[in-house]
């Protein structure tokens, strides 16, 4: 595979960190997927973090399982029930789509694609739990929508990482 690397120094390569909005896309995504299919929270971190790590430097897989968990939480708080699944997925298709409300996300653009590894770390757990609940406001005041009915991650061009995440086919025995 492939990886996206930068050149910061002479010594040797250095893996770019994940960008803010394709970890919140990523651990969104693996809310979605841990409702719909009924599978273990550290078995869907554990294949999200690893297909991030795949790109950029190591996520841990607690991370992501930290952010779901929270996003649940608030999602259990608002008696979410059913919608929970496709808010979860609103929120994945929003990051991945736009840069803010009514901003389209150009991810391939002349000199490189949105995806691109950054410099420094952007995105912490804390952020991305922050970033989901502006969301729910958002679409509460109409600011937002949910995705499409239908949408997902495979319906996305432009983006190497999130076409990965799509092809991925989570089962528990993977991280046995």
């Amino acid at each position: 595979m492939v990886h996206r690397l930068c050149f910061d120094d002479l010594d040797g390569l250095n893996m770019s960190f994940c960008p803010k909005w394709v970890f919140e896309a990523a651990c969104s995504a693996a809310a979605a997927e841990y409702l719909s299919r009924q599978l273990d929270l550290n078995t869907v971190a554990n294949g999200y973090s690893a297909i991030l790590s795949e790109f950029y430097q190591p996520i841990n897989p607690q991370e992501v399982a930290s952010v779901v968990e929270q996003m649940l939480r608030f999602l259990d708080e608002l008696n979410a029930g059913e919608t929970a699944a496709p808010l979860a997925t609103g929120f994945c298709y929003n990051k991945i789509t736009f840069e803010q409300p009514n901003k389209p996300r150009k991810l391939k653009g002349l000199f490189g694609s949105a995806d691109e590894g950054v410099k420094a770390r952007e995105h912490s757990a804390e952020a991305a739990v922050k970033a989901f609940k502006a969301y729910i406001y958002s679409l509460r005041n109409e600011v937002a929508e949910l995705a499409p009915a239908g949408w997902t991650l495979a319906d996305v061009d432009g983006s190497e990482v999130i076409a990965k995440m799509a092809s991925q086919n989570i089962s528990p025995l993977d991280f046995l």
